[in-house]
């Protein structure tokens, strides 16, 4: 038997709230970059990707994810039927990202500054890739 992701409904034209709300996100991140705010870059990282996926998923299928695992958000982005090597490779990118989710909002340690540069490496691709495929805001 298999579990059913949750997901929730989504107007398509709202896909740009999302795509914002990523782009806000990057901002904050490369403002803390600036700062040497390496957590809170990764934090920012973080919720960038999770909205910009949010938006790739909202575009083309009409939803998104609303389970607590993020893992389900990355199965909903892997049913776009797109340019699949350029879905695989970003949806990796999107799937490192993740991974420090817990450790960066929860845990005790600290991002270090090598660990900052290639997150911020990773949510810049992942959030061009998502501008590249989607349309261009209005």
């Amino acid at each position: 038997m298999t579990s059913k992701s949750k997901t929730r409904d989504v107007q398509k034209s709202l896909y740009l709230n999302f795509l914002k709300k990523a782009q806000e996100c990057y901002n904050a991140a490369l403002h803390a970059f600036e700062d040497q705010g390496w957590n809170a870059l990764a934090v920012n990282t973080v919720h960038c990707c999770i909205s910009a996926c949010d938006a790739m998923c909202v575009y083309f299928l009409g939803r998104r994810s609303s389970s607590e695992n993020h893992n389900d958000a990355i199965k909903l982005l892997k049913a776009i039927k797109i340019k699949s090597e350029d879905l695989n490779a970003n949806t990796n990118r999107l799937l490192n990202i993740l991974r420090i989710k817990n450790m960066v909002e929860y845990e005790e340690r600290l991002i270090y500054r090598s660990e900052a540069e290639k997150i911020l490496k990773d949510c810049q691709r992942f959030l061009e890739y998502v501008k590249r495929n989607l349309p261009k805001e209005q």
